[in-house]
This record gives C-alpha cells, sequence and structure tokens, in this order.
C-alpha cells in the first residue's frame, strides 16, 4: 500500500477504491464496479486539473476546497429526504447492503461515494461564469445579504445533479462553501485592498480553514469507536441533520415543551374545566411529538437506515414503520 492523493485511489483496471494506509481498519480497497462514475470521475478529472493550472491555480488545491465542500453536504445528507444518489453508492461498496454497520461504512465509503460530486464541484469553482453568478447573487456593488434563492447555488446543485440541493446549500452558513462565496465578492469588491489596510488582498481561494477540513478516516473511526463504548451514545442528531430540518424539529419540541409547561399554570376553575385544558395541552403536546418522530424516521431511511432498525428505535412493528412512512408528505411539495 501506498499514500495516494484522492484523486488519484481509483485503479480503472481492477475497479477499486485504494484506502487511507493509516485507518485501523481490515480493508485494503473498495469494490467499485458496481459504480462506474467514480472511474467516470477520475478521467474527467484530469481535464479539471489541466483548467486549474492554466487558471494559475494549483489543482491540489481547487480539489482540497471541493472536498470539503462536498464532506460538510455528505454530513448533511442524512436530513436530505430526496438524496437517492449517495444511499445507493454507499450500499454498493458495502458490497449490497451497509446493514446495521450504517455508521461504519459512511466513516469508511465517504470519500469513494463523494468522488464524483467533489470532481463536479471542483469544476464549479474553477469557472469564471460561477463566479460571477456569485457576485450578481450577492448585489456586487450594492451588497445583499445571501439567501436561499441564489442562482449561484441552484446552479451548483444542477451540476451535481440535484437540482433541489441550491436552497440547502445556500443557507449553509459557516461552511467552506459559503467562505470561498465570501472571498470571491471581497476579492471584486476590493480588488486593490482591505478595508482599513495598506496591503493588497493575499488571500488563496482555494485555502480552505482548519475549521472546515474534514476529518480523516482514522480520526472518525476513533470517534466511531469510542461512541460504541460509551452506553447510550451514538450520532447526534443535530449534527446529522441540515440547518432547515434541524430549524423545524427544534421548533416542534420547543412547542410541545411550551404546551406541557402551561399545564402546570391549569389548575383553576371546575374540575371540568381543569380536566379539558390538561386534555387539549396533552393532546396537542403529543400531536407536535409525534410530527418530531415522524421526520426524524424519514431523515433515517432516507439516509439508507434498515426499515427494521427505524422501527426498533420507534418502538414499533415494521409493519406500522412502513404504513406510517408511507403517509408522509414533505410540506415544499404541498
Amino acid at each position: 500500500m501506498r499514500y495516494a492523493q484522492r484523486w488519484e485511489r481509483v485503479c480503472v483496471r481492477h475497479g477499486r477504491w485504494a484506502l487511507d494506509a493509516d485507518a485501523d481498519q481490515p480493508l485494503e480497497h473498495l469494490d467499485l464496479r458496481g459504480i462506474p462514475e467514480v472511474a467516470a470521475a477520475q478521467r474527467r478529472w484530469l481535464t479539471v486539473a489541466r483548467h486549474a493550472a492554466r487558471a494559475g491555480t494549483d489543482p491540489g488545491e481547487v480539489f482540497g476546497l471541493a472536498y470539503a465542500v462536498v464532506a460538510r453536504w455528505w454530513e448533511a445528507a442524512y436530513g436530505w429526504e430526496r438524496e437517492e444518489i449517495w444511499p445507493r453508492r454507499l450500499h454498493q461498496v458495502a458490497g449490497g447492503n451497509a446493514g446495521a454497520d450504517l455508521e461504519r461504512w459512511r466513516v469508511v465509503g465517504r470519500d469513494a461515494v463523494v468522488f464524483p460530486e467533489v470532481v463536479a464541484v471542483a469544476d464549479a469553482l474553477l469557472d469564471p461564469a460561477m463566479a460571477q453568478l456569485v457576485w450578481a447573487d450577492s448585489g456586487g456593488m450594492r451588497p445583499r445579504p445571501h439567501g436561499a434563492d441564489g442562482v449561484f447555488c441552484r446552479r451548483l446543485g444542477e451540476r451535481v445533479g440535484r437540482p433541489w440541493l441550491g436552497p440547502l446549500i445556500g443557507v449553509d452558513y459557516g461552511g467552506p462553501l459559503i467562505a470561498w462565496m465570501g472571498m470571491v465578492v471581497r476579492l471584486r469588491r476590493y480588488p486593490q485592498k482591505r478595508p482599513g489596510s495598506d496591503k493588497g488582498f493575499e488571500e488563496n481561494l482555494s485555502w480552505v480553514r482548519q475549521e472546515h477540513q474534514p476529518p480523516t478516516m482514522a480520526a472518525g473511526l476513533r470517534v466511531l469507536s469510542r461512541e460504541k463504548k460509551m452506553p447510550g451514545s451514538g450520532t447526534n442528531w443535530r449534527a446529522a441533520v441540515p440547518a432547515e430540518q434541524r430549524f423545524v424539529i427544534t421548533n416542534l419540541l420547543d412547542e410541545a415543551e411550551e404546551q406541557l409547561q402551561q399545564l402546570h399554570g391549569a389548575q383553576v376553575g371546575t374540575t371540568a374545566e381543569v380536566a379539558r385544558h390538561m386534555l387539549e395541552g396533552l393532546s396537542r403536546g403529543t400531536h407536535l411529538l409525534d410530527q418530531v418522530l415522524l421526520r426524524v424516521m424519514v431523515v433515517a431511511v432516507n439516509a439508507g437506515v434498515e426499515v427494521n432498525e427505524v422501527a426498533r428505535w420507534a418502538r414499533l412493528s415494521a409493519e406500522e414503520t412502513v404504513e406510517i412512512l408511507g403517509t408522509y408528505r414533505d410540506p415544499e411539495d404541498a
């Protein structure tokens, strides 16, 4: 085994992805024979790298930025209710079904599964027309805040085969993509110098902050190992669910808590009035909690968790779970 850059991991001849050599896990490679788009992406990367070199940009740095962007999407993808591509690929590299070992496969298989999107994002970040969209979305010389309706994010979602993705990544504040967009705008708005500085801009558009660097496979496996040793631990849903879904779920939980808290002051009046008020409050609170449960179940199933596992978490039968999930409709589609 040898250390290799991630754009060198595909063996087209054997249909394999070489894994990190320093990760404490038994596999040496992943089987890519059922995922031809990964090998196609490596061939496409050669063209993207040439475009970067001609633009005076280090290809490895562009890849590193795109990799950080897509790895952040990977962590948020638990809550992407329309996502179908990554779960299919992940189960494929896991031999057909990741099963109960899904979390380990999400760590081990991440780089191979997201590789086509990384190449597509790198290509987009090098495209001057995409940078122009960032500038237009920002308001140009009349600044306005970025929002979910930005043309750049919508176009980027289309370029990775997910036309619905734009509004989600457009409000993912604090990530490497928004940082890159901000730097594109600053470089255009202040081409000679920073505000209040005598020095010109020295920022590297492809630079990725330390906090945006994706965790390595070895680090991910260590975290997973610690979680398994801690009773009651597991993936933090707040880290797994994207901002929009997290906001909705948190609001539902807060509203349910408020409904139940109000019952403490409801014991005034006749017995019948108190009972009626308490029952109404309990009914409303349990309805809100049912909505939370349903949303979390949908998130889990769309992330590739087996229905039987979701049923066990929800304390339902598999048949009841399938029936309940069948009633779910995305409010955005209503």
